[in-house]
Order: C-alpha cells, then structure tokens, then sequence
C-alpha cells in the first residue's frame, strides 16, 4: 500500500522545483489554517498564485483537476483570503487560483482554474 501523504509530498517537490524553473518564486508551501489547506503559493510578476497539486498515476480516477471540486475551491479560497490578511498583502495586489495537473508523463499548470468562492470575512 502507498503512502498518499508522501506520494503527495514528493509531487508538491516536484511542481515547486518545475514552477521555479519558470520564473515562480516559493513564497510558501503546504499553509495550513482551520479554514483550508494550500499546496503551494507563489510570486510571479508582482502577483500571488495560490496553487492546488493533485497528482493521479493513473486516468482511472479522471483527470487531476476533476478532483477539485466547488468545495475545494471554497476552502482554499478562504485561506487564501486568511493567508492575505494574516501576511498584510495590499488588497490590490493580482491573485490566481491555479491547479498543477499532475500524472507520469508531466505537468499541466492550469492557469485561472478556478475564481475565487469563499466567505471569509
């Protein structure tokens, strides 16, 4: 039996190392808070993207970004929206959501792959 935690450690590593070969600068990896979870967050051009890794070795469970469904989407929007209070980025500062789809044969960065959907207030 695999390990998923670790299995999905060793995925976040690899998206991290690919995104910086891009350009991307690491601001944060696995942030955690009790409104949701965040793979990855990054700088790019002034801007923050708050990415998703979801890693399938096989196409029989569907596509990796199938797996982040409106629920998903709702908790890392909100602790993307705590993320940005708690380290007091200015409120015009650009943020994206995007999804690392990630199988054996690659990486798809999914730009925009989901709008912001939270209620954190």
């Amino acid at each position: 039996m695999r390990n998923n935690r670790r299995v999905g450690a060793v995925q976040e590593a690899r998206v991290a190392d690919w995104m910086k070969r891009r350009g991307y600068r690491i601001v944060a990896r696995n942030f955690r808070c009790r409104l949701g979870e965040i793979d990855l967050i990054a700088e790019k051009n002034g801007g923050l993207v708050f990415v998703e890794v979801k890693y399938r070795s096989t196409g029989q469970c569907g596509a990796p970004q199938e797996a982040v469904d409106r629920r998903k989407q709702q908790r890392i929007s909100n602790a993307a929206s705590y993320y940005l209070y708690i380290s007091r980025i200015p409120p015009e500062t650009s943020c994206r959501f995007d999804v690392a789809a990630v199988s054996d044969g690659g990486i798809d960065l999914i730009e925009n792959a989901f709008p912001y959907c939270g209620n954190f207030g």
